[in-house]
């Protein structure tokens, strides 16, 4: 076994290319590493160790069930006991930790990246890993500073989940009227329930790429690039349905369009939740990334709840979240965490289930109601790409360094977002790829050019000129 990649252990969870960045055997020295952080911080009992318990699902990528066998060998190896999910979402392995009354859980997928690769999503003790811990896990399998135990007499047991997963769902989502939707699951593994799990609320559905295929032969699992929503657009707008609603390759972000095709960014959509949470909960937190519109935190205020800025990443909006006591959440992404019902995860399946009962109130269409929040006019994540990550991030400390803005206010917590009265620009580093992202909003399109002009000037001052997203 040859030695693993630092930079696949990144900021949120391990992802890399399949045969070149991340291989099978390298699942199994992972499995090895986690096992061992595992038995370190489990109690012993009549002075032996107890086995510690781990959730596994994967999703549908080719790669999946290779990874799953090496990870699951390199766990067993440690004494860890194996409940195996099977193939399902993300949010339903977040489900089953309480559920199933397990603490810790992994998930194969490499989320929203291209179907050749792939990765680990980690839960220990009922919470995702830190930066910092994945940092020590990698140390640990670099090391090779592993534990070995005798094998779990029940080492490996399976479990389905999805039905009661469903349930839950169906459960604690009541439609007033019903919907004509359409749904993309991108051949992700939504297409697992997503078709049967929005009829059975009420939903005249219309399905598109809903069958399961991990080689994602439509178009990638990645819903916040527009070019992924067009086929989406298309299909609400020829068959002048309420909405259409993407979900990314592993279920845990969504994204929506409207009749005539406009997209309805997660900000917006966070927007209508907020609103509609804060009359029964008056005076709570609202978390949100530095991605997001200004206009949130102004909709929050004025729905009477408390704004919080944070940095990008699912783990750490989830902390952020815990250390705040918000309650609600949500990132530009596509990631929302509703807690003031039953969940408290990022799911994208419940968050449109819970979308589409709080739309069936209104007596106008989705459209309306959309139509009625205040806009703006706004950017996608546009991203820059660098041979590596190191040099981003080199990048992005010197335009720091070089920004000069009077007149705006300046906020460092995640790279760089410039907030003016009208306007506003970010650059930061992503955490899963080699950019550097940069987003825009402004409320006249004069003012959006205006502030992706400043950026275009900073990044001259480096040479960086030619090839710009914006």
């Amino acid at each position: 076994m040859g030695k693993i990649p630092k930079d696949i252990f990144k900021a949120y969870d391990i992802r890399g290319e399949v045969g070149k960045d991340f291989t099978p055997l390298d699942a199994y020295s992972i499995g090895l590493g986690i096992g061992s952080q595992l038995l370190a911080n489990t109690p012993m009992e009549n002075g032996s160790y107890l086995s510690p318990m781990v959730l596994l699902g994967r999703d549908a990528r080719l790669s999946s069930p290779e990874i799953a066998v090496q990870l699951r060998k390199g766990l067993i190896e440690t004494g860890c006991q194996i409940t195996d999910l099977g193939i399902i979402p993300t949010p339903a392995l977040y489900f089953a930790l309480s559920h199933l009354h397990i603490p810790n859980g992994l998930m194969i997928t490499a989320s929203h990246n291209p179907a050749n690769h792939n990765g680990i999503k980690m839960v220990f003790d009922n919470k995702p890993l830190s930066s910092e811990q994945i940092q020590q896990l990698y140390h640990v399998v670099n090391s090779r500073s592993f534990t070995l135990r005798p094998k779990s007499q029940q080492a490996l047991i399976k479990q389905p989940i999805l039905s009661d997963y469903q349930q839950a769902i169906v459960n604690d989502v009541t439609l007033q009227r019903p919907l004509r939707i359409a749904i993309d699951c991108c051949n992700g593994v939504s297409s697992l329930l997503a078709e049967s799990l929005f009829t059975q609320i009420g939903c005249d559905v219309y399905p598109l790429y809903c069958d399961l295929d991990g080689t994602f032969p439509n178009h990638s699992p990645d819903p916040t690039k527009p070019a992924n929503l067009h086929s989406l657009q298309q299909l609400v707008s020829e068959q002048q349905l309420d909405i259409g609603i993407a979900f990314d390759g592993d279920a845990d972000r969504m994204i929506a369009v409207d009749t005539n095709g406009k997209v309805l960014w997660p900000d917006r959509i966070m927007i209508l939740l907020a609103n509609s949470i804060l009359k029964h909960h008056p005076h709570a937190k609202v978390a949100f990334d530095v991605k997001c519109s200004y206009l949130l935190p102004q909709a929050i205020i004025k729905a009477g709840g408390i704004p919080s800025m944070c940095v990008s990443g699912h783990s750490t909006l989830k902390s952020h979240m815990k250390e705040i006591n918000a309650i609600m959440g949500g990132e530009f992404s596509g990631h929302i965490i509703l807690q003031d019902r039953w969940s408290c995860f990022d799911d994208a399946l419940y968050n449109a289930a819970r979308l589409l009962e709080l739309l069936s109130e209104f007596t106008q269409s989705p459209t309306q109601v959309f139509a009625e929040i205040p806009d703006s006019y706004s950017t996608p994540e546009y991203l820059l790409y660098f041979s590596n990550a190191t040099k981003a991030r080199q990048t992005l400390a010197v335009i720091i360094q070089l920004a000069h803005f009077p007149s705006a206010k300046k906020t460092l917590i995640d790279g760089m977002r410039i907030d003016y009265d009208d306007c506003w620009g970010l650059v930061r580093s992503s955490n899963t790829t080699p950019t550097l992202t940069f987003r825009f909003e402004a409320k006249t399109q004069q003012r959006l050019s205006e502030v992706k002009q400043y950026f275009r000037d900073l990044l001259g001052q480096i040479g960086i000129t030619k090839n710009l997203p914006f």
